[in-house]
């Protein structure tokens, strides 16, 4: 039996050491990934800020700076689409409005984007102008965002709300303002919306059905 202590003893003390180590090493791996979270957090808030994010979600503020239903929809000034055509609201007099501020790093907005064409496919046959305005960002990449997502419908921007936000003070994305023939805002929706919802509501601005 004391042959063995002498060649059993190195063993155990390789074993004690690696016991020791190995809480060492996983410290060190949970501090590296507290850090790195932290920086990711840090990141994204940065950027979510930059890019504003923050105005996501403040549909009580929005709606109480909007223009009010029953109100004729304020103009904006001229908009170039994507297509280079000059754009304002006052155009479309005379047609069914829908108006859509949104932003292509609106997470909400892009995944509404397939739902807005589904739903102009249907209405645009009965006489409805959708014209999407992006916000907060260049208007290369609204156009295309839009691109990607094979949109028909208009597509403009207004990277610094310098035409549009004296007339529409957006915080809430996406926001979507129905007006009607006679330039009447007839419906507000604070929030992403799905094919069926907006024909249903959009049949309160379209001209009836000879």
């Amino acid at each position: 039996m004391r042959l063995d202590a002498p060649h059993d003893a190195p063993v155990a003390e390789a074993a004690g050491g690696l016991s020791q180590g190995e809480p060492q090493s996983r410290r060190v791996t949970v501090v590296l990934g507290f850090v790195l979270a932290l920086v990711l957090v840090a990141a994204a808030w940065y950027i979510g800020n930059w890019q504003g994010f923050e105005q996501i979600g403040k549909g009580g503020v929005n709606l109480s700076l909007l223009p009010k239903i029953g109100q004729i929809a304020p103009d904006f000034v001229t908009l170039t689409a994507a297509d280079g055509r000059p754009v304002r609201l006052s155009d479309y007099r005379g047609r069914p409005v829908w108006l859509n501020f949104w932003g292509s790093w609106c997470p909400p907005c892009r995944a509404e984007m397939p739902e807005l064409q589904a739903a102009y496919e249907r209405l645009h046959p009965r006489g409805l102008a959708l014209l999407a305005v992006s916000l907060n960002e260049p208007a290369e990449d609204a156009a295309a965002f839009a691109t990607l997502n094979k949109a028909t419908f208009t597509i403009l921007s207004d990277p610094r709300r310098e035409n549009t936000g004296a007339a529409y003070p957006i915080f809430n994305f996406p926001t979507h303002i129905l007006i009607d023939e006679d330039g009447v805002v007839r419906d507000i929706v604070l929030a992403s919306i799905e094919e069926e919802e907006i024909v249903k509501r959009a049949e309160a601005i379209l001209p009836d059905d000879e």
